[in-house]
């Protein structure tokens, strides 16, 4: 039975949620001891404290966690997936997998990356933001975001995971009024990022990103097919893989394309590695999943 291991967005999450997996699970303590060896501290320690908006240590603690997550799943199940794929921040974690980026240059990139995307987003004339929420249907999505520009503002639809799963991008200002709006509308404000994503007004990073910080590390042929967040096609080609990565910074993510890359790839199932498993209510219409949570690893 072809598998698919599809990677979920960042999602915040508490350490001490995953604290049991990350000290006791093999493969999350070898995950975790590579990412110390490239960062220069412990990134257990570190995750413990950060917070969602310390960026490095934060992506950094989610791909550890999410790959160790994956391992487990390949021995626990003793099936190596046939495509992979990830949505926004999981893209890179399907690049590890599939071997386009090795581990440790893709906790390089995070690092370089991270840096180019402070400076940038903390130079901006307005701050910009990202917000996630659920619960609200898709035409009431849209009617809201048209408000935004009826008053003259910006603001640009970046996540459709389904019919009501969304995030929009703006400025913080307008990202107050936005949420504010959600709640009356009975949509479930989740969080805002500091900073926008899947946008056009993030173009100039996009920029910075392929100028500073994507060709600093070593972009290899994929030795599985990755599915794009971005086009739904399959990819191997290295360069095509490293500019997919980066068109995801320009591109609004919809759950369709990926579905669609999926079909493609003709697998019958699909696993989902992660600390929730809100993603699976996403696939389990379309394809068989399995959620592959630290809880499930524990108490096999």
């Amino acid at each position: 039975m072809p598998v698919a291991l599809f990677f979920p967005g960042l999602i915040p999450t508490r350490f001490d949620a995953i604290s049991p997996f990350v000290t006791t699970n093999e493969h999350a303590k070898r995950r975790f001891a590579e990412a110390d060896e490239v960062l220069g501290y412990c990134l257990a320690d570190a995750y413990r404290e950060a917070s969602i908006y310390e960026w490095e240590v934060f992506e950094a603690g989610f791909m550890a966690l999410t790959l160790a997550l994956a391992d487990w799943a390949e021995e626990k199940h003793g099936a190596r997936p046939a495509a992979c794929g990830g949505q926004s921040f999981g893209a890179f974690m399907a690049a590890v997998w599939a071997g386009a980026l090795r581990y440790p240059d893709a906790l390089r990139l995070i690092r370089r990356s991270v840096a180019v995307e402070t400076d940038y987003f903390d130079t901006l004339d307005e701050p910009l933001g990202c917000h996630f929420f659920y619960r609200l249907p898709h035409d009431k999505v849209q009617q809201l975001v048209a408000e935004v520009h009826e008053r003259g503002e910006w603001a640009e639809l970046s996540v459709v995971l389904d019919e009501e799963v969304h995030a929009v991008s703006a400025t913080l200002n307008t990202l107050e009024r936005f949420e504010q709006r959600v709640r009356e509308e009975g949509g479930f404000p989740f969080y805002t990022m500091n900073r926008a994503e899947h946008c056009s007004a993030v173009a100039g990073l996009r920029t910075r990103l392929h100028d500073e910080a994507y060709g600093t590390v070593e972009w290899r042929t994929a030795h599985i097919p990755v599915v794009s967040d971005v086009d739904g096609r399959l990819l191997t080609d290295a360069e095509e893989i490293k500019q997919d990565l980066l068109d995801g910074w320009t591109t609004p993510v919809h759950w369709a394309t990926i579905l669609r890359g999926l079909r493609t790839a003709e697998v019958d199932e699909v696993w989902i590695p992660g600390p929730r498993n809100m993603f699976a209510r996403i696939t389990n219409n379309s394809f068989p999943t399995k959620v592959i949570t630290p809880k499930m690893a524990l108490e096999a």
